[in-house]
């Protein structure tokens, strides 16, 4: 049976080339999920898609397909470029990448196509630290997928998580409370700090990161991030970590 989709709001989070002038492209769309598809001729010179298909361009995308792999027939912008540079750049192929090694193809996230919307607005904007942004992100990911542990409540006996606790992290588990600092161990107001999405303490964003890579890292089973190695070169000029 034949799939036919019109107007699909959607993302490229990758693209290379195929045959002469054309391009495979992974497209991360609303309802959809990721879905795996070929833009026929795109690369050409008088191709009116030459220049649409491409990573942080909000779209709407048609496509036919009876298989695994799909083919583009309409590709529309659907608004302006998020204008990325820099670090901002970087976080969004990160981003990006993570979708490409987290979710499965053809499983919708709505959830996360929202999120994923308003990280790359905010690394655009520059209104807000990137490593906020990327943290909201990452959870908003990781809940959707049904993997994320509780943030207000430890997985011992279900006691709210206190901030002036310790905890430490078992990502099949939760938070357990903990007795003295180690390795996964992390303080409660750190825990609170990425529950609520934000912070203004430097050590805490610190164990904001920390906290989702283990996670993070849990689900990639070892594989590790290209995009990580790009990001390591850019320190933040307020706290000289990385976001």
């Amino acid at each position: 049976m034949t799939q036919r989709v019109e107007q699909q709001p959607g993302w490229v989070v990758h693209r290379r080339p195929w045959r002469e002038s054309s391009l495979l492209v992974e497209c991360f769309s609303r309802d959809f999920g990721r879905v795996a598809l070929v833009a026929k001729g795109a690369r050409a010179a008088r191709s009116s898609w030459r220049g649409v298909a491409e990573p942080f361009l909000p779209l709407n995308v048609s496509w036919t397909r009876r298989g695994e792999m799909g083919t583009v027939t309409g590709l529309d912008s659907r608004g302006g470029r998020r204008s990325l540079t820099g670090r901002a750049l970087y976080c969004g192929l990160y981003v990006n990448e993570l979708l490409l090694r987290l979710l499965e193809r053809d499983d919708p996230h709505q959830a996360v196509f929202g999120a994923y919307e308003t990280v790359l607005s905010g690394l655009a904007a520059g209104d807000e630290p990137a490593a906020l942004l990327l943290r909201r992100f990452e959870l908003a990911l990781l809940t959707d997928m049904g993997v994320a542990p509780d943030l207000g409540f430890d997985a011992a006996g279900g006691a709210p998580i206190r901030a002036d606790g310790l905890y430490h992290l078992e990502p099949e588990t939760g938070l357990l409370p903990a007795d003295r600092s180690g390795r996964n161990v992390y303080r409660g107001a750190a825990v609170l700090a990425l529950e609520a999405g934000r912070t203004e303490d430097r050590e805490l964003a610190r164990e904001m990161r920390e906290l989702m890579r283990v996670l993070i890292d849990h689900q990639l089973g070892g594989r590790p991030l290209a995009s990580r190695r790009l990001l390591a070169g850019f320190r933040s000029p307020n706290t000289g970590e990385e976001p």
